[in-house]
């Protein structure tokens, strides 16, 4: 009997269709349905109706993984974050998670640079202005070069994003609760504290994943450290941040303004106040959607659900524990 794979995401929407080809040459079918978190009973149907599912928008936690554990075999998460699967649970109940390390890392490297660009220049700005009438575009920006720019955390995406600001003449801070950064191979300077680079930099950028730890980790206590002069951006995870806290600070002009590829609920409100705040620009978690990004990552799920329903053990899956035979043949 063919295996079922779920992909939760609406092919007219998002391009997957190598993905598709890959795992129909080799012999799965494939199933797309869209499945938003809020729809557990949807989640758990379907998940009980497939052996794996490439996953986006549903959750998986303590109700959805123990009515689906004696059926899905396999998650595989579309992305490196994998805040919508509860690892821990997943593992007790027998079943193993991937995610998509590194694909779409300099992606979302170019639109933090985007944003920090954006935010001195206020190019978005002027091109609104301009379709407005207004010229000249009465805005005085500010250089990249000359300025410090911290970055919290020093994963995949922050490497990729300290190699595009290679070019500019900066300062680079990093703070990482993991693993000190090696400043020899990279022209990064550690610090020792997240209170020391929000302090010092001009430029925040956020590159942290979302985990019981990081979840509002950015409150007005650190916010309040950083210079009026000083700019947020962030492409990680929306829920890393204490919105309310930001909302506050940016009200008070307390600091600059902030760029947000991510919010705490997404889609938000339309009566969000970042949405309506002249010195905050928000994008819609676009952060990954390349094509170049997007090949990448299909190729790797690809890979990974294969070389998995062939009794392999795929180097990306996040619970090896799991995965020692070729019980999931």
């Amino acid at each position: 009997m063919r295996k079922k794979v779920w992909i939760n995401l609406d092919p007219n929407k998002v391009d997957v269709s190598y993905l598709e080809k890959r795992l129909k040459d080799s012999g799965f079918d494939v199933i797309y349905k869209v499945i938003y978190a809020d729809d557990e009973a949807g989640t758990i149907e379907l998940g009980n109706k497939v052996d794996a599912v490439v996953s986006v928008f549903e959750q998986w936690n303590e109700r959805t993984l123990p009515a689906v554990k004696d059926n899905l075999k396999f998650i595989q998460r579309y992305g490196a974050g994998i805040d919508n699967i509860n690892l821990k649970l997943a593992t007790e109940v027998g079943i193993p998670v991937a995610n998509v390390p590194g694909a779409n890392s300099a992606a979302v490297a170019e639109l933090a640079l985007l944003h920090i660009l954006n935010l001195g220049r206020r190019f978005k700005t002027c091109i609104d202005d301009t379709k407005k009438g207004i010229w000249p575009c009465e805005i005085t920006g500010n250089e990249l070069d000359g300025k410090t720019v911290g970055l919290v955390g020093f994963g995949n995406i922050a490497k990729q994003l300290a190699r595009m600001m290679s070019g500019f003449d900066v300062k680079i801070l990093v703070y990482d609760s993991y693993a000190r950064p090696d400043t020899s191979k990279y022209n990064v300077e550690a610090v020792d504290s997240m209170e020391e680079l929000f302090s010092q930099s001009d430029i925040v950028s956020l590159h942290i994943p979302l985990n019981k730890e990081t979840k509002g980790i950015i409150d007005k206590s650190l916010l309040s450290l950083m210079k009026p002069s000083a700019y947020l951006v962030n492409t990680c995870r929306g829920a890393v941040i204490n919105e309310e806290d930001l909302i506050d600070i940016l009200r008070e002009k307390k600091i600059r303004g902030a760029g947000l590829d991510v919010l705490s609920i997404e889609p938000p409100s339309q009566d969000n106040p970042l949405l309506s705040m002249d010195n905050v620009f928000v994008t819609s978690h676009m952060g990954a959607e390349t094509a170049e990004s997007g090949q990448r990552s299909q190729k790797i799920m690809a890979d990974t659900i294969e070389a998995f329903f062939s009794g392999k053990a795929p180097s990306n899956i996040m619970n090896k524990e799991l995965v020692g035979g070729k019980h999931h043949e």
